[in-house]
């Protein structure tokens, strides 16, 4: 029961509004008879005093701050029985009711106060009941649209209908799943604050509402939650006051069966997910590619076997993240899915031990893609930092010339991302061949230095400068490709003395340095000592 409605009673007339009218419309849940001054630790929201102002009277300064105290709680409003103990209602004090929008009522002077309080009580539970009866009602509706397999844009229409707003379901990406209208978007300026930075603003566990100047537009957002860390949201176009108690109730009812309808197409869509992801995961690390079998993982995923593709993985850079692995593997296909559906190309997203992987249609082998892929991925990498608040790092493969050859295409794209990913700028690395630098990059840098010293440890008696002249003379005559004439004109010393160098080096090491595999670990472990910029021996 609101204000409106109180002052409609017959059963309380003549009752009068004597100021604050522009808060009739505020809500009363319960009514209290003020008989003690203290009562301003005890006030509650929606709460309407009645009194008789005896603890009021002579007393302006008190009556100022009661109204005050009532309008912070969020009161319904204050009822008084006038020429009882307070004959004439200061004006000021009728300024303030008024200036605090707090509705401030005059009752009849033939009941009295228990009574009033009886009548109103009363009037309040049969409110609260017949609210609860038509909510038990709606909800019921709402219950046999999605058992008789209606689904759940029926249950939408029906709320809209109902509270006479349009209404949409967006999911926790700002995607719309469900709407009661053919062209309803959340306007582009909700999404291009991420591209400059930004951030959406906090989403409260409540409902909340924004106002966009692209359309001159108001949403209201309600959670709707699932059994993912992140909610939906039903959304509203235009406000719901917080008055609108009747619309709020029956949204509710319906955010109450959305949350089972939801996690109930989740589950079913996860399923699909789970079997795709599966038979391509057992296809590229399998071993067979007998026809037969080829056939039968290509049909099955629905994809050609005569199509050539491009195979991307995406791998994250952090291992901190607000969701488990698994969840967030979902959440990232799903995205993905969503995103590629916006743009409309022949990009099929899939979870392989826990890595995204892209699977790229090659339309046109003409037309060099790789700086669409580069901007495609770079826009693809920022939202789901966004929603996800995680890095990606994407390796891309060579061109397939068929699905059977995806099971090298992924390893391919696998090792395409350096082994220092977290640390690059980049996101997006295309796979090349690697040269001995790129494979040194890969082996942890401790076992490096530990293969170089473990080679070199017989040196280790001689002081610094000895080191370096045998390691240096050892270094170009490797580099020489073993010509002693060529190392010493490359050192500009004498033959005899390049031969003095590298016999008391072959003494030390105990290694003949003619042999083809002790110079490929020579010319290693000088390029380590190279690379890393390795000191001589202390």
């Amino acid at each position: 029961m609101n204000v409106v409605e109180l002052l409609n009673l017959k059963e309380l007339s003549p009752i009068t509004l004597i100021a604050g009218e522009n808060g009739i419309s505020r809500r009363i849940k319960t009514v209290t008879m003020m008989d003690a001054p203290d009562i301003m630790q005890y006030l509650l929201p929606n709460q309407l005093i009645i009194t008789t102002a005896y603890h009021l009277k002579n007393n302006e300064t008190y009556f100022h701050n009661l109204l005050e105290s009532m309008h912070r709680a969020g009161c319904a409003g204050i009822a008084i029985k006038k020429n009882r103990f307070l004959h004439t209602i200061p004006e000021d004090i009728l300024e303030l009711a008024n200036q605090l929008n707090l509705a401030f009522i005059q009752l009849p002077e033939h009941l009295s106060l228990g009574e009033i309080n009886f009548l109103i009580t009363e009037k309040i539970l049969q409110n609260e009941a017949s609210l609860l009866t038509e909510a038990m009602d709606i909800h019921h509706e709402f219950t046999d649209l999605i058992l008789s397999g209606r689904g759940i844009l029926p249950l939408l229409q029906k709320l809209s209908a109902i509270i006479e707003q349009k209404v949409s379901l967006i999911n926790y990406f700002f995607h719309p799943v469900y709407t009661t209208k053919h062209n309803f978007y959340l306007p582009p300026s909700l999404h291009e604050v991420i591209k400059k930075g930004g951030q959406y603003p906090t989403l409260p566990e409540q409902n909340w509402s924004i106002s966009i100047l692209d359309n001159h537009c108001s949403y209201t957002f309600y959670p709707v939650h699932t059994n993912l860390n992140k909610n939906y949201y039903l959304v509203i176009v235009g406000f719901i006051k917080e008055e609108q108690f009747q619309k709020h109730l029956f949204i509710k009812q319906a955010i109450n069966v959305l949350s089972f309808a939801i996690m109930q197409e989740q589950a079913l869509e996860q399923q699909a997910r789970s079997i795709r992801n599966q038979t391509l995961q057992e296809f590229i690390d399998s071993n067979i590619q007998t026809t037969s079998y080829v056939n039968a993982c290509s049909e099955e995923l629905s994809l050609r076997n005569d199509q050539s593709y491009l195979c991307i993985v995406g791998r994250t850079k952090q291992t901190i993240s607000t969701f488990n692995s698994f969840t967030l593997s979902k959440l990232i296909q799903q995205f993905c899915e969503e995103s590629i559906k916006e743009i409309q190309l022949p990009i099929y997203p899939f979870i392989i031990h826990n890595h995204l992987v892209l699977l790229v249609e090659i339309q046109d082998h003409s037309v060099n893609s790789s700086l669409f892929l580069t901007e495609f991925l770079e826009e693809l990498e920022l939202y789901i930092h966004y929603f996800l608040d995680i890095h990606l790092s994407f390796g891309i493969s060579n061109p397939t010339r068929s699905f059977i050859d995806l099971q090298h295409a992924y390893k391919e794209a696998f090792s395409a991302i350096p082994a220092n990913h977290q640390s690059t700028k980049t996101c997006v690395h295309f796979y090349r061949k690697k040269g001995i630098n790129e494979l040194l990059q890969i082996i942890p840098q401790n076992e490096l230095i530990d293969f170089y010293q473990t080679l070199f440890e017989p040196l280790l008696n001689l002081d610094s400068e000895e080191q370096t002249l045998l390691l240096e003379t050892l270094y170009a005559y490797l580099e020489c490709h073993c010509q002693i004439s060529e190392t010493a004109k490359k050192l500009f010393v004498h033959r005899n003395t390049v031969i003095y160098r590298l016999d008391k080096c072959s003494q030390l090491l105990q290694k003949d340095l003619k042999d083809s595999e002790v110079t490929i670990q020579l010319r290693l472990a000088l390029r380590i000592r190279k690379d890393l910029k390795l000191q001589p021996f202390i």
